[in-house]
């Protein structure tokens, strides 16, 4: 009777646990569905986010944003007159996106961001970071039009959205027309 419950027991725990790895969301994963932080040997360049339509607007100067390769500024949407903006930023590799990036995006993203002028600690790309809101008859631009960020290989995409949920929407949008795959669940 002991290892019959015993079996029960481990058959049990060994579901449970199938079902939380296919199903619910690690601490780095939103409730989107979007993982904020993905590993891939694919190395990514402008080239591919234009293949999938991006719209590059500017190129920013990488000085001072530690380990970036390359970064711009564009658009992009399934819907062409619905097109959400991005800053894309290329590092050499995973790790250094991971590393040196995250500060960076953190900083330019969510109601905590540091957008304004000489506060930054990389200026490029500040004010076009900038959502204005009116305040009765006042106009505030201070606030980050950048809801949040994912890390994708060696590539972070810092995607518009009011809110976490919706900016990782948005960049989840774009991933999934980037990468074969992309968003569906292996559970």
């Amino acid at each position: 009777m002991k290892l019959r419950l015993s079996g029960i027991s481990i058959l049990l725990l060994a579901t449970a646990l199938f079902a939380v790895a296919c199903g619910a969301s690690s601490d780095s994963e939103s409730a989107t569905g979007v993982a904020k932080i993905t590993p891939s040997e694919t190395v990514y360049t402008l080239d591919d986010l234009l293949e999938v339509g991006f719209k590059k607007d500017k190129t920013f100067d990488v000085e001072g944003l530690t380990a970036a390769t390359h970064a711009y500024y564009g658009f992009w949407g399934v819907d062409p007159y619905d097109r959400k903006e991005y800053e894309a930023r290329f590092y050499a590799s995973h790790a250094d996106a991971v590393e040196f990036g995250v500060v960076f995006a953190d900083e330019r993203t969510g109601e905590d961001a540091v957008i304004k002028s000489g506060e930054t600690m990389w200026e490029e790309g500040a004010k076009d970071a900038r959502a204005c809101v009116r305040i009765s008859s006042n106009a505030s631009c201070h606030l980050s039009k950048y809801g949040d960020y994912v890390i994708y290989g060696n590539m972070i995409l810092i995607c518009q959205g009011r809110d976490s949920s919706t900016s990782l929407e948005q960049c989840g949008a774009l991933l999934g027309a980037l990468v074969p795959g992309f968003g569906l669940s292996a559970g």
